[in-house]
């Protein structure tokens, strides 16, 4: 606990010693309470902020039809989820990455009501299951402005493809809550045999 003595100077260091905790206490809220998610089998690790919750179903990606499986937590309005895609053998394995990849950020992009974009070049990292770093793969990063349920959205997103699989990594926030998205993408990480 802080001590206030009176004095100036000693004023202001309690005054900032205050301000500090009280930072450090809104940095903690418990409505973004984080924790690590590892999926070994999804091939993932990243921080959501809250129990996370996961599904199946089946997508259509320009033509070509999987099944998508979506690991998130939601805080409220705020939605936190990553997207993993398991492709079947194909001859142009860098073309159906492309086709893939593609498909998933403009399906994304078009359910927030915002304009096409290509993205921009980014790095994710990947690590064994021992947690010693294997490099990193492109991926591609997306920021996005628009709507969910007539409110105002920030969508947070890094698509990505490794080998026969496809992530993406999504935070659907209010503007305000940008700083939350980017905890969780930060903390996204690939993990390989």
């Amino acid at each position: 606990m802080f001590r206030c003595i009176t004095g100036r100077r000693r004023a202001i260091r309690c005054l900032l010693g205050w301000l500090a905790l009280s930072g450090l206490l809104a940095a903690c809220s418990p409505e973004f309470n984080w924790r690590e998610t590892r999926n070994l089998e999804q091939g993932f690790s990243v921080l959501l902020p809250g129990r996370p919750a996961s599904m199946s179903r089946e997508i259509d990606l320009d033509g070509l039809k999987v099944d998508m499986t979506m690991t998130g937590a939601r805080v409220d309005r705020a939605l936190f989820t990553v997207g993993v895609v398991r492709l079947e053998a194909a001859p142009d394995v860098a073309a159906t990455h492309a086709k893939a990849l593609s498909a998933m950020r403009e399906a994304m992009l078009r359910n927030l009501g915002a304009e096409p974009q290509p993205g921009v070049p980014t790095r994710v990292g990947m690590f064994d299951l021992s947690g010693s770093s294997k490099g990193a793969v492109d991926g591609i990063a997306v920021e996005a402005r628009g709507q969910v349920t007539g409110e105002p959205a920030v969508m947070q997103a890094v698509f990505v493809a490794y080998r026969e699989q496809i992530w993406q990594a999504v935070a659907i926030v209010a503007p305000a809550q940008a700083q939350q998205a980017r905890t969780m993408l930060d903390s996204f990480r690939l993990l390989v045999p």
